[in-house]
């Protein structure tokens, strides 16, 4: 090959490479951009209400007296951190009834739960008690009663509904000592037979016998659990009596410029936990009473009414700007039972109780998440249990209420026993029905709403 050959030779490759390279160098398209992360704002309120359950669990978990060997064995707080040895027979319920759930999320071993649930039915069955009924407040360490106590009914049915629960999921020794302590209660000892209905109290070295459960509250269960009991029941009449009174004097709705509820049965002091603590047992939510009266559809209204009177009162108090839920529990200056009308006694001061907007979940799941996605900006309602009882954060305008001005924000320093424990049945209920299907299963409890004549809601 002469040379003028090898140079027309190389200028050839040379174009084929640049030309080869100009085409491999062409730029690459931009790679298509990664798609919006979509978050869905109840997905991540479910999350918090989840943990919230989870924290109450640990609750129980952690300050009931789960010492073996103690007289108190399975005694669980009234309150904690205050009230060091303060047990509450409700608490108890409460306690008893979170083991399945504890079970279910896999935060406690069956084996564990069931020996608890065991022990603990063994204490009930030693406590003092009147024809069957308990003590509301006692030393956790003993077992014995507080100066100043009442034999509760309510408080004890609240126990008793717990130990169904526990006595249906458990089986075994747990059910039959369950059964043992149903059996024992003497629903007829507590009725006032003048007036054909429960008592509120009984002291038995203070006055004996006080009150009157006269209107619809919180105390449900005692009609349907003591017209089922095996051994000493009570008939449909004390139910009648007092839905009768509630039909006549105790039936309104909330109406404001902006809301509007329909009409339903208010409790006297429009607390929200009257229309949670036996609603987390007995599932209403598809029947009927004689009357055609669906308690679920009641109490919905109810958490309306309430969600409703927190809007319009927003101008008056902050807290209420953002949250709602207002109840029994701790405020600035004391403890006391709050609510919204319609209810005839209703009280207010600006306190928002966390647990009656968490346990509404069942009723209104939107305005829970609403609270609950506000509840998680406040870092002092955060404790170790979940979220404090209560907290205010004082008057829009402080010369309309200066006391209250002056010691807000105020959050409480105490979780207590029974409002964990409503939190976290219902919240177990909204999850997979665990609590009502296990407490509508028993036996007695069928019979005593086929005797109040509750059946299947056509609508």
């Amino acid at each position: 090959m002469n040379k003028k050959s090898l140079i027309v030779l190389l200028l050839v490759f040379s174009l084929i490479s640049l030309f080869g390279c100009k085409k491999n160098d062409k730029p690459k398209p931009p790679e298509p951009p990664e798609p919006p992360i979509i978050i869905d704002e109840d997905e991540v309120a479910w999350g918090l209400v989840k943990d919230e359950a989870n924290l109450c669990f640990q609750f129980f978990m952690e300050t009931t007296n789960f010492k073996d060997g103690s007289l108190g064995y399975g005694l669980a707080r009234d309150r904690w951190p205050d009230n060091q040895y303060m047990a509450s027979i409700a608490s108890v319920g409460f306690m008893l009834a979170s083991l399945p759930y504890g079970v279910e999320n896999k935060l406690i071993t069956r084996e564990l739960a069931f020996e608890r649930a065991s022990k603990t039915m063994d204490t009930l069955l030693r406590l003092k008690n009147y024809s069957g009924f308990f003590y509301h407040w006692m030393d956790m360490r003993n077992g014995i009663e507080l100066d100043g106590s009442e034999v509760s009914v309510i408080d004890t049915a609240l126990m008793l509904a717990g130990a169904i629960v526990a006595g249906e999921y458990f089986g075994g020794e747990v059910k039959t000592k369950m059964q043992q302590i149903y059996d024992r209660i003497d629903w007829n000892f507590y009725v006032n037979k003048d007036r054909n209905m429960f008592y509120m109290g009984y002291k038995p070295n203070a006055g004996g016998f006080s009150g009157a459960w006269d209107h619809i509250s919180e105390q449900m269960i005692m009609y349907v659990m003591g017209a089922g009991s095996s051994t000493h029941p009570i008939d449909a009449s004390l139910y009648r009596t007092v839905k009768n009174i509630a039909m006549m004097n105790y039936r309104g709705r909330y109406k404001s410029k902006n809301y509007e509820t329909e009409t339903f049965i208010y409790v006297g002091n429009g607390s929200l936990f009257q229309h949670q603590f036996s609603h987390a047992f007995i599932d209403f939510r598809n029947i009927v009473d004689h009357q055609g009266t669906n308690w679920f559809k009641n109490a919905t209204e109810a958490t309306k009414a309430n969600y409703y009177f927190c809007k319009d009162e927003a101008y008056k108090y902050i807290a209420y700007q953002d949250a709602w839920g207002i109840s029994a529990g701790d405020h600035p200056f004391g403890y006391k039972a709050f609510g919204s009308p319609p209810a005839k006694n209703h009280s207010h001061n600006g306190t928002i109780m966390p647990y009656a907007a968490l346990a509404s979940i069942n009723y209104t799941p939107e305005y829970t998440f609403e609270a609950v996605r506000h509840f998680d900006t406040l870092e002092k309602l955060k404790g170790n249990y979940g979220y404090v009882d209560a907290y205010n954060l004082g008057p829009v305008d402080p010369t309309f209420f200066p006391q209250l001005a002056e010691r807000a924000p105020w959050y409480d320093n105490d979780v207590l026993g029974i409002d964990k424990g409503i939190t976290l049945l219902m919240i177990a209920n909204y999850e997979s029905n665990l609590i009502w299907n296990l407490f509508m299963q028993n036996a007695n409890v069928q019979r005593g709403l086929e005797i109040l004549e509750f059946r299947p809601a056509t609508e």
